[in-house]
């Protein structure tokens, strides 16, 4: 095997480890040829930024041809996302749509041999990359401001569903309007008074002044907003100015910006104010806003994502504890997490199920490891942070 069959094959042993998953779990059966084809995909795009953009698109056309359910591809192991959401991005008409969490012949039996430890062809590996990973860690929509009854291994957040409903409502997309070659740049969500957090590479994209010290003020014709619904299937809209950026840490992956006035229903988010006693194995989800990236492999995210992105989603899956990560030059202490996400997470809400709160805000992740997020708590030891007033708890 090469290193990327290796990888992929360690994940998904890892994953099913965490979940106790055998190939009993899933219902094995032939694909379902998907309602969007590639080419429906490639015809969809927007592009919102620079010719220039256009190549990684056009570099798809070799795979216009065989369906969605059947695809594998890969990026080169190992790369990491630790970019903002980029353009150009797939806006197709929307549809309220569920993952399938059944497998295919062809993937149940590179399941048994991922899991026997045995080698892996290049097939099986685009087969557990393409219909395993997306059906052990799946996106779920989040339309009118909840989400749909959960498979079974995720049945605590059907049980939290009272609790976790008004999380949601805080939660928003990032936009400009002005950049000369961004218009969504990521995710946030409401942390205190009028006060949203994201991530600093996120901010740096249209924030001014990121060093210690400095005034921030946004760049020359730029406005910024954060959109509190864009659910899937959706007209609906609630866009709130973001007024001022008001700070950025040096420390970690973090930045604050002043919004409006936050409207009825809208409240901060829960965070955790202390480490739990422990982040090994607990269930927890992203919030956040799924963007096309053109750093990702295509297909994987048309079938994660099942080809809709930029909408709200809640994204399951499992904690693991604490890792170092690298962050802007320095090594950070990092919460580990294998959530499903794209660049378009970037700022997400890291919510586990056991309290409800939230425990981390998402930063990065390499492909075929992990996932990383920053710790809440690590917010109130930021000199920073002094004088700011999140909601800890």
């Amino acid at each position: 095997m090469d290193q990327r069959q290796s990888r992929i094959a360690a994940y998904v042993r890892e994953i099913a480890r965490r979940d106790g998953r055998t190939l009993d779990s899933f219902e094995v059966r032939p694909p379902q040829l998907p309602a969007v084809s590639i080419g429906d995909l490639v015809l969809g795009v927007r592009l919102s930024g620079k010719p220039r953009d256009v190549a990684p698109i056009k570099a798809l056309e070799s795979q216009l041809r065989p369906p969605l359910a059947i695809l594998g591809g890969s990026k080169p192991a190992g790369a990491k996302r630790t970019k903002a959401a980029r353009a150009p991005h797939v806006d197709l008409p929307l549809a309220a749509v569920s993952p399938d969490l059944s497998i295919t012949p062809e993937a149940a039996d590179a399941f048994q041999r991922a899991l026997a430890d045995k080698p892996i062809s290049s097939q099986d590996a685009n087969h557990l990359e393409s219909v395993i990973i997306p059906t052990l860690r799946p996106a779920f929509d989040i339309i009118d401001e909840t989400y749909a009854q959960l498979p079974g291994d995720w049945d605590p957040w059907n049980r939290a569903r009272a609790t976790v409903e008004p999380l949601l409502r805080g939660v928003g997309r990032l936009q400009l309007t002005g950049h000369p070659s961004y218009t969504l740049v990521g995710t946030g969500f409401v942390c205190g008074p009028n006060t949203i957090v994201t991530n600093r590479h996120v901010a740096q994209i249209f924030v001014q002044g990121i060093a210690a010290g400095n005034q921030l003020t946004f760049s020359p014709g730029v406005t910024c907003a954060i959109e509190m619904l864009a659910e899937v299937g959706s007209p609906k809209s609630l866009p709130l100015n973001v007024t001022q950026p008001l700070v950025v840490s040096t420390l970690w992956d973090i930045a604050l910006l002043r919004v409006d006035a936050l409207p009825a229903g809208v409240s901060p988010l829960p965070l955790a104010g202390a480490a739990p006693a422990s982040l090994a194995g607990g269930i927890a989800t992203i919030v956040g806003y799924p963007s096309y990236d053109p750093y990702e492999s295509f297909v994987d995210q048309a079938n994660i994502f099942r080809a809709i992105f930029d909408r709200k989603r809640f994204q399951p899956g499992r904690l693991n504890g604490r890792t170092d990560v690298s962050s802007f030059g320095r090594t950070v202490s990092a919460i580990a997490h294998d959530c499903s996400t794209l660049g378009g997470n970037s700022g997400s809400a890291l919510i586990s199920a056991e309290p409800v709160h939230v425990v981390g805000i998402h930063f990065s992740g390499i492909t075929h490891l992990s996932n990383y997020a920053i710790p809440t708590w690590e917010l109130k030891s930021d000199p920073a942070f002094a004088g700011q007033h999140f909601n800890f708890v």
